[in-house]
């Protein structure tokens, strides 16, 4: 799946992903030097807030797996910034699924060049809190629009209708609905109807076992 990229209609919406530092509080520990939570001058990524975000929009994926059962939320996630500006020890403070725990973490892996958090003009460890939203766009709706175009044989158009029933997505659940558009968009070559195909067919063989 291609890479998302800010203020274009992908897969993905990056909402309010805003740095925290930890709130007030005793500094931690990381082997034998304190990391702190509240520095005196906080780290900083370069560019600031607007190149932190781009960099994540630019690198993250939203996974095809989460995309086919409509899993969204906000993950959010914990990593310690070195003396050096580097990103160690990435941890999810608060999980929405496995998959997308697993995508914020590598993104968060891939950062560095920060200007460390300074105490007493002496380059410090910080922890550092980054909040991520994980949400489809609104292009996976079901419009007039989206009917017109699929009953006329478009094949992005057949995917939506049948991601939508198959997922229960501003539609009722029917899988045999799914099923009829998704044959016919993959009948056309479309890849991620053709596997979505695949998981329509073993929920109705499960639910309706022969």
């Amino acid at each position: 799946m291609r890479k998302c990229v800010l203020a274009t209609l992908c897969a993905l919406v990056l909402q309010a992903v805003v740095p925290v530092l930890a709130s007030e509080a005793t500094p931690g520990a990381a082997g034998n030097e304190t990391v702190y939570e509240s520095p005196e001058q906080a780290p900083e990524y370069p560019g600031g807030l607007a190149e932190l975000m781009r960099f994540i929009a630019g690198n993250l994926v939203y996974p095809e797996e989460a995309r086919y059962e409509c899993i969204e939320g906000r993950v959010v996630v914990r990593f310690i910034i070195t003396t050096t500006g580097d990103v160690e020890q990435v941890e999810v403070l608060r999980s929405v699924h496995p998959l997308l725990d697993d995508e914020a973490v590598r993104v968060c892996k891939l950062l560095s060049g920060f200007k460390p958090g300074m105490m007493g003009n002496k380059p410090v460890k910080v922890f550092y809190v980054l909040p991520l939203n994980f949400k489809l766009d609104n292009d996976m709706d079901i419009t007039d629009d989206v009917i017109a175009r699929a009953n006329n044989g478009d094949s992005e158009a057949q995917y939506i209708m049948g991601f939508c029933y198959h997922n229960g997505h501003g539609v009722p659940m029917d899988w045999v609905v799914a099923r009829y558009y998704l044959e016919k968009a993959a009948a056309q070559g479309h890849e991620r109807a053709r596997k979505l195909l695949e998981r329509t067919q073993t929920n109705l063989e499960q639910a309706y076992p022969r």
